[in-house]
């Protein structure tokens, strides 16, 4: 998860690990005479030290645990070692007032040894409550394409503001998502992440459409995030050569916003619809966090496997999507 920074030597790679409670962890492997001496926040991958904010964290010989403290859009964690070099981790989440689950899928190493680019593929929840703020932060971006998975139903209900010059595609994920199909699909999470990753049409179209000249920098969004979201970029981050585990790891990031999901939901519901809704799924009687079980991505997989016999087959067959293709999107989203 480390960014090059060419204007310094470059320190050892430093890993990061998110865990709940807004925890960051960043861990390195390194000989005892290298050591970390301060870890600095700042909004710019380029360390400056004299505009980046020194953390009150304690240091420990393989790493150090804190909490995050985002700035508003990008944040940037600099450890510096005590033979001056500086190795840079982009916080793979991003800070909006209005837009929850909002992150990069940029920094995971594939199996043939490259990484995803930074920058480049993005996810989130719906766009609906962006503030003014939040507008420039996402303009920022550079967004070229923003896909949204999202229903007729749900588009009309909380449409997204535009963004720079991004191109916003509607590639409604389900045939229907109004709330009583979505309670539906709620009761059985399992067969509705089969039947996702098995709705092969839309899965090949959005393939396909990173194949395109103008899809640079990409942004994903169903409603929350987590589901619809979750499974396309599951496909997007194999596709890559992102071994399965670490596809899974990255779904349940989403677990970091289930506060913000929650406190959406019970804003946006009904008393009345809210207490129907939680009659007719005993399950979430303890709230979302419920769903969010790495079962359930693991059960677009299993679903692969069960039709396909390998991914390569799903790829090839399923989504006709050719070896040459495949290479193509890697050679565009990886470094």
């Amino acid at each position: 998860m480390s960014t090059f920074n060419p204007s310094l030597e470059q320190g050892p790679i430093v890993q990061a690990k998110y865990t709940s409670n807004n925890i960051i962890t960043l861990a390195w492997n390194m000989p005892e005479s290298l050591k970390a001496e301060a870890i600095y926040l700042s909004a710019s991958p380029e360390f400056d030290e004299n505009n980046s904010t020194p953390l009150d964290v304690q240091i420990e010989p393989v790493g150090a645990s804190f909490t995050r403290t985002p700035f508003p859009g990008r944040s940037y964690y600099h450890v510096k070692f005590n033979d001056g070099s500086v190795t840079t981790v982009t916080d793979r989440m991003i800070h909006t007032d209005g837009v929850v689950n909002f992150r990069d899928m940029g920094g995971y190493l594939t199996e043939d040894g490259r990484t995803t680019r930074w920058g480049m593929l993005l996810r989130s929840a719906d766009l609906h409550e962006l503030s003014e703020q939040d507008l420039k932060t996402a303009d920022a971006l550079g967004i070229d394409w923003i896909c949204d998975l999202r229903s007729d139903f749900e588009v009309a209900s909380r449409p997204s503001p535009a963004i720079g010059k991004a191109i916003n595609t509607n590639i409604p994920f389900m045939a229907e998502a109004s709330p009583q199909e979505m309670q539906k699909i709620g009761l059985d999470l399992n067969a509705g992440y089969k039947a996702m990753i098995l709705n092969t049409d839309k899965c090949s179209l959005i393939l396909h459409e990173l194949l395109k000249e103008d899809r640079d920098t990409s942004l994903f969004h169903c409603a929350a995030g987590k589901d619809r979201t979750g499974v396309v970029c599951a496909l997007i981050l194999l596709t890559l050569g992102v071994p399965r585990e670490v596809v899974i790891e990255d779904y349940e990031l989403t677990n970091l916003a289930l506060d913000g999901l929650m406190q959406r939901f019970l804003s946006s519901s009904k008393e009345e619809d809210y207490k129907q809704y939680m009659d007719q799924m005993p399950e979430l009687k303890n709230g979302i966090p419920e769903m969010m079980k790495a079962a359930f991505i693991r059960a677009s997989l299993e679903a692969i496997d069960d039709n396909y016999g390998t991914f390569e087959n799903y790829l090839h067959e399923g989504l006709g999507i050719t070896e040459e293709e495949r290479t193509q999107l890697k050679n565009k989203f990886l470094v």
